[in-house]
């Protein structure tokens, strides 16, 4: 019920007339019927209010508002308007006018909003539809979007409009029941007599614009591409004219269409370069010639153009010289024998020790002997020094003796003979200090150095310093040319003929051809992006860490511009193109034709897309509004050198909209036991696509370790043994670092090339004691896609052109790659992994003891070594006592044939012992460390130092 005053009155009056005179009677009874007016006034108007009020259901008014009236949702409006005039309401009543008061006044909006709420609800009921996209998902996204559009109210809506919110779950949730459910159709139980794996149906049936497929090493990519060929054809009722399947080489494209084919012969598959020319052929009516011997351009250039180009051989000498290395890293040493063990795999060799004879400038005309420093800086040093004609001696005995029992003679980093000038280069920043080293080496680093200042200035020798922050701030040489000045010393730069010369003897060195393979990879890199040479212009604008990479930087662009200009004039005047001038030509050409559209394209080795392809591929899908269905595995990518960018496929969706990645992990190749030994390696790298690979196969010690000490031949027979043992029908898989790794297994007739093998990377080899085995042997690059029961890895070494390589590796790279890497070593560690997983069953490594790959180190700990005696075992014995880390070989004379045990961080330590009872005793001098050796004097037996005459200790000899 609802009160009014009113009703307060009359309660009122009537009690008046209890005591109220006769006379009075007529105004009060008027008075009190005047009331009962009201009071049957005001209960009508209730009972209105009322009749709204108890028919009234908000809920149910906004779901079915088409079906009442504006004019009657006014009405309401207008009665319980009336409430107005009320002290007193119930809160029901209260809240239901304020309801009817809402919706009368924004009736057309909750129409709209009713409408709107209809097509919202369709496009989020998934229940008829099939799989869903991430461009569907967008789509629905953008369509409610448009729906809120047309409503006026931002936010506080009459409907729900909260379920797109978690539409990403919603989509997953549908996507999962529409994937189980299809992936148990018949179709994936045979594609090519093989059955799909699990993932392998998810990859086929995601239906999306741009699907990445990342794919583990032996996982079945090629059978998952085929399945999705054939469900687009049988189960989509896709044209196969509509499907283009492109890959990145010949062999791959060749192997890819030989399985394709078996589903239907109306497939187009081929290379990026062969649809291009294609395209060019169809466009242009005529056929181009196109240049496929890239390499063999730009061996020609160093061969044959450098004879006339004087300045460029003189460029390429100093960079080779100076800047060959880049600048220190961040590494520090706890002793200087660590030092000697990162120096042994730098092999630091001075263009001395690198030239058949000395230059004109130089007194003599013999053979240099072997000169390895100890630094690059030192080296870079060396080489200014010959390069300029100065001659010098490394680490020449200083001319006053400073020898004690404890310490050698002194021995300066480089005299200049006819000068009598010495030069000490201090590694040193600029605040003094020897950051390389941790303490407490740094301080007796500078200890040492105040030492031999001390030195110079007693002996008033002279001595011209240099130090490491000259390195960095790139004044070095500039500072040694005015030291030389101030001592009238004069420059005579070697002549041209000297450095054709020098040039000529470095040439067929691995370092001189990793040189030119970091040319290589830099210029295909380069050309994938720019089209003339204004982009090198373009790259010395970019900011250096220091003044020497920017020197070191400045040079390498020069040289590679020059190649680039020579290399581009040559296509011009023989009439040809290149691959990548092919593919940018036919891209402008798409729009020439009406041919090349196709509903879906798919990519084989996507981990191998370039700049130019990428752009190639994005023209196709472009013009046929294509999807994408793109396998790779960024694990394998490692043709960095031929143009290929893995940014591209590590960052899919910042090139390719409505993307969407799903992986393949499970590898059919390899067995579980190896993938826990590559897994853990490769992952280590944080910049790639995270995934474990699993295997069913089971298989105890996958991978075996064979260490050699003196010739890596015997190594690898007794590896053919083992096999031998286990199946003398084996076939082999040989892999190298490079070609002429395979020069080190063949040193007699019982292994040799058989022939070359009809494909791009094969050698067929035999081995005369084991004529049943099929071996081939190929560089780990050429590797790429094969596989083999038994493989052979015969380059384990740490060197610079070992594993990993420190020169090919280099971050000039990153000056032409879309984005620039932060880990060290990350192709060389996929490269790596690649020679792992050919394997069927055991991976055999052959590594030098005494310098194996660091990689190599890292897996040891998991693998069979094969030979466990090939070294000295306890580390008191493999202790080198004069640098501490190096570990004592056993080695022989060749001219005496005498044995010893020498240092393995030779020739930076040249610690030798021939007596080898002495080691085997392992008495130590208390003093210097060295052994003791047993000797006999004119007061009889004695131990003595064999550090003698440098260490004087002396021990009785007491017989046990």
């Amino acid at each position: 019920m609802i009160w009014n005053p009113v009703t307060k009155d009359v309660e009122s009056v009537v009690e008046e007339l209890k005591d109220t005179e006769i006379s009075g009677y007529k105004d009060l009874n008027n008075k009190y019927y005047e009331l009962l007016k009201d009071i049957e006034k005001h209960n009508d108007l209730v009972s209105e209010i009322l009749d709204v009020v108890e028919y009234w259901d908000y809920e149910e008014t906004i779901k079915n508002i088409t079906r009442i009236e504006k004019d009657k949702i006014l009405s309401f409006k207008q009665i319980v308007k009336k409430l107005d005039g009320f002290t007193t309401v119930d809160s029901k009543t209260t809240e239901s006018k304020k309801e009817i008061d809402i919706v009368a006044d924004n009736y057309d909006e909750i129409i709209m909003e009713y409408y709107g709420h209809k097509v919202y609800e369709d496009l989020l009921n998934f229940e008829d539809k099939d799989y869903i996209s991430v461009e569907d998902r967008k789509n629905i996204l953008a369509n409610i979007k448009e729906i809120f559009k047309s409503f006026d109210r931002k936010e506080d809506y009459f409907y729900p409009f909260k379920d797109h919110l978690n539409i990403v779950d919603l989509v997953n949730k549908h996507n999962s029941i529409y994937l189980e459910k299809n992936k148990r159709k018949k179709i994936f139980d045979n594609i090519n007599e093989k059955s799909l794996d699990d993932e392998q149906r998810t990859a086929v049936l995601m239906d999306e614009r741009s699907l990445l497929v990342v794919a583990g090493a032996g996982s079945g990519k090629t059978l998952t591409i085929c399945g999705k060929v054939k469900y687009l054809i049988e189960e989509q009722n896709v044209n196969p004219d509509d499907i283009l399947l492109l890959s990145y080489s010949k062999k791959s494209a060749d192997d890819l269409e030989q399985k394709v084919r078996k589903i239907s012969d109306k497939l187009s598959v081929g290379t990026f370069h062969k649809i291009g020319l294609d395209i060019l052929k169809d466009t242009q009516k005529k056929n181009l010639m196109v240049e496929e011997q890239y390499a063999a351009i730009i061996e020609s250039y160093f061969r044959e153009e450098l004879k006339n180009r004087p300045v460029m051989r003189n460029k390429i000498l100093i960079y080779y010289g100076l800047y060959i290395n880049p600048s220190k890293s961040a590494k520090k040493f706890d002793s200087e024998g660590e030092l000697f063990e990162e120096l042994k795999k730098a092999n630091y060799k001075t263009l001395k020790d690198q030239l058949v004879t000395l230059s004109n400038n130089i007194d003599s005309k013999e053979t240099i002997k072997k000169e390895l420093v100890k630094s690059f800086e030192e080296l870079a040093i060396a080489n200014w020094y010959f390069i300029n004609g100065i001659d010098y001696i490394y680490e020449a005995p200083y001319e006053f003796d400073e020898s004690t029992h404890d310490k050698r003679q002194y021995m300066p980093h480089f005299k200049l003979k006819k000068y009598n000038v010495y030069h000490e280069h201090y590694g040193l920043d600029s605040s003094g200090k020897a950051s390389q080293y941790d303490e407490p080496e740094a301080s007796k680093y500078e200890e040492s150095v105040e030492w031999k200042k001390n030195i110079h200035f007693i002996n008033k020798t002279d001595c011209i310093e240099t130090f490491s922050y000259e390195f960095e701030d790139g004044t070095v040489f500039a500072k040694l040319e005015n030291e030389l000045k101030k001592r009238n010393i004069e420059l005579h730069p070697i002549s041209n003929e000297e450095i054709s010369n020098a040039l000529n003897s470095i040439y067929e060195s691995l370092q001189f051809k990793s040189f030119i393979n970091l040319i290589r990879s830099f210029l295909s890199l380069y050309k994938s992006i720019y089209s003339d040479e204004l982009g090198f212009d373009v790259l010395k604008k970019t900011a250096f860490k220091n003044g020497y990479e920017h020197c070191r930087t400045y040079l390498f662009l020069d040289i590679v511009k020059d190649i680039f200009k020579f290399y581009k004039d040559y296509l011009e005047e023989e009439n040809k193109i290149d691959f990548d001038d092919m593919i940018l030509q036919s891209l402008e050409e798409l729009n020439n034709t009406e041919n090349y559209k196709y509903k879906y394209i798919i990519v084989d080795e996507f981990q191998d897309i370039s700049m130019s392809r990428l752009k190639f591929l994005k023209g196709l899908i472009e013009k046929g509004n294509s999807k994408l269905f793109a396998v790779g595995d960024d694990w394998q990518a490692i043709y960095r050198f031929s143009g290929c960018d893995l940014n591209i496929f590590l960052n899919f969706s910042k090139y390719f909209d409505n993307s969407a990645v799903t992986k393949i992990t499970t590898t059919h190749r390899n067995s579980q036991e190896l993938q826990d030994i590559a897994g853990p390696f490769i992952r280590k790298n944080p910049e790639q696509i995270g995934k474990k690979i699993s295997s069913p196969i089971k298989l105890e010690h996958p991978v075996q370790i064979m260490y050699y000490t003196e010739k890596k031949y015997f190594a690898f027979l007794d590896v053919l043994k083992k096999i031998n043992e286990i199946n003398p029908n084996a076939h082999i898989l040989v892999l190298g670092r490079n070609n002429k790794d395979f020069d080190d297994i063949s040193l007699d007739n019982r292994i040799y090339v058989d022939y070359k093998e009809n494909t791009e990377t094969l050698t067929a080899v035999k081995a005369k004691q084991y004529p049943n085995m099929r071996i081939s042997y190929s560089t780990v690059h050429g590797s790429k896609g094969l596989e083999e029961d038994y493989v052979i890895l015969i380059n384990a070494d740490d060197s610079k052109v070992g594993f990993p390589n420190k020169m090919e590796d280099d971050e000039l790279l990153n000056l032409v790659l879309s984005d620039k890497s932060e880990y060290q070593y990350a192709e060389e560690r996929r490269l790596w992994y690649v020679a792992l997983t050919r394997t069927r069953t055991y991976t055999y490594i052959i590594a030098n003891a005494n310098n194996p790959s660091l990689f190599l180190k890292e897996i040891e700990d998991k693998c069979v070594v094969m030979n466990p005696d090939s070294t000295i075992k306890t580390e008191e014995e493999i202790l080198c006592p004069r640098c501490k880390t190096g570990r004592l070989v056993l080695r022989t004379q060749e001219s005496t044939g005498i044995k010893f045990y020498g240092c393995s961080n030779y020739p930076y330590c040249n610690y030798s012992i021939e007596d080898m009872i002495a080691v085997k005793r392992n008495k130590k001098c208390p003093i210097c460390g060295d052994y003791l050796i047993f000797k006999r004097g004119k007061f009889g037996a004695f131990y003595g130092c064999h550090s003698y005459p440098r260490c004087d200790y002396t021990e009785k000899y007491e017989k046990q």
